[in-house]
């Protein structure tokens, strides 16, 4: 008994350090927070160390750690700001660089992780107010297209990876893009107009601005690739591809009923031990921009949640809450509102719990792809709910050209809705 007192209290105190964020001027990463409630678990007692070191799912942290530092290899060579580069330049006009912030930034990030794309690109587009371009449609715009493109597939986001694991569903790479490949492409289109209609006056005082792009030598304006190494580019760009062919040629094994012995945290893994090799000079900097945050995250949350099913507080919650026969409905509604309070990846590793206590299993595929693509999805409602938006808010910020909480709801909670009503229907129209 006292044990589930002592979880619940946990479990409301994390929540609620994750959902405020911020006491007084301190800042409360949700890392920090998933930490402080993996040691009450621990120091209460209400598992046991033994237990929490068997809670760890380390084929998930292997990936996350393989992942980030074949990213990193890309964003220290100088890749990842020379293809954001060429997108901008080949852009003459507001509404194509809108459609190709989309559509491109968008995409890379289904394949390079969304908060990668979402730091890399912030600062180019925000040099671009050094020619009277206002940044503000642009960064927002941005801070849609990696939120939408990394739902597509399960390496887009680490919620995405996360779901595939806990679902245990065959071949996720051919799921997620089965079921959210066309919804994404969808929503490209549906929120380039909604950007197009809802931004008009500010993008029609910029088009002659955009005109001057072509002229413009970047490299200049952003002194953080002006160390481009191009021996790990080149390295780095077969390493990269390497590993995508891999995901997709186990994902057709799986599906032709071969057992290749290879998961994603494998492939993640190899690529990433084979830029340590071949990056001789740049290890250090690779390893320096490897996201940390995540990894802290989630080896606390699996503890966390460890805690929380062991002391009955997940049977509680999943009592209360009713899955049935339109299960889809309630997981998207539920993903849209309560990854706002508690971040999409806290939240997402709680209700898989919730979901494995109403049976459900690698055979509901529909239900596992409708929680990745809502809760990522939701990312666009708020300027919380996604870690992608506080990165590109941030670095606006200290340019001086920032937008406000308000700002972004009018237009996502727009952009939301539309997107959540095409994942939807897509749902329903795909067997």
């Amino acid at each position: 008994m006292y044990i589930t007192v002592y979880a619940l209290m946990i479990f409301c105190l994390v929540y609620t350090l994750i959902a405020v964020r911020r006491i007084k001027n301190i800042v409360i990463p949700s890392w920090l927070a998933m930490l402080i409630g993996a040691l009450a678990m621990l120091l209460l007692q209400v598992i046991s160390i033994d237990e929490a070191y068997n809670a760890i799912k380390f084929d998930v942290i292997v990936f996350l750690l393989g992942m980030f530092i074949v990213v990193s290899s890309l964003e220290v060579s100088g890749v990842l700001h020379s293809i954001t580069l060429k997108l901008l330049k080949y852009a003459n006009s507001t509404d194509r660089l809108i459609l190709l912030i989309l559509i491109v930034m968008g995409t890379l990030s289904a394949f390079l992780m969304n908060d990668t794309i979402a730091l890399i690109a912030t600062p180019i587009i925000l040099s671009m107010a050094k020619i009277g371009i206002d940044p503000k449609p642009l960064l927002i715009t941005l801070a849609f297209a990696v939120t939408i493109g990394s739902s597509m597939t399960p390496i887009g986001n680490p919620q995405n990876f996360l779901i595939a694991v806990e679902s245990n569903i065959r071949a996720p790479m051919l799921e997620f893009l089965r079921y959210l490949a066309l919804p994404t492409f969808a929503n490209y289109i549906a929120t380039y107009y909604i950007v197009r209609l809802y931004f008009r006056n500010l993008l029609s005082s910029n088009s002659d601005n955009v005109r001057l792009m072509n002229g413009v030598d970047y490299t200049a304006i952003i002194t953080t690739i002006n160390n481009n190494d191009h021996r790990l580019a080149k390295i780095s760009k077969v390493i990269a591809g390497f590993m995508l062919c891999m995901f997709f040629m186990v994902s057709i094994a799986m599906v032709l009923g071969y057992d290749t012995h290879l998961s994603m945290s494998h492939i993640a893994v190899i690529g990433a031990a084979a830029v340590i090799v071949f990056a001789k000079g740049n290890r250090i900097n690779i390893l320096r921009n490897v996201n940390y945050g995540i990894i802290i995250l989630f080896l606390a949350m699996f503890v966390f949640m460890h805690g929380l099913e062991d002391a009955g507080v997940i049977s509680i919650v999943s009592s209360v809450i009713q899955l049935n026969s339109n299960s889809i409905l309630n997981i998207v509604f539920a993903s849209v509102m309560l990854s706002q309070l508690m971040s999409n990846v806290p939240f997402v590793a709680f209700y898989t719990r919730v979901m494995h206590a109403h049976g459900f299993n690698e055979a509901n595929v529909k239900e596992w792809i409708a929680l990745a693509g809502a809760s990522t999805l939701a990312g666009n409602l708020t300027l919380l709910g996604a870690a992608s938006n506080l990165i590109i808010l941030e670095a606006a910020s200290k340019s001086g050209h920032t937008f406000t909480f308000l700002e972004f709801f009018k237009i996502g909670s727009i952009v939301t809705s539309v997107n959540i009503a095409i994942l939807l229907l897509f749902l329903i129209i795909i067997p």
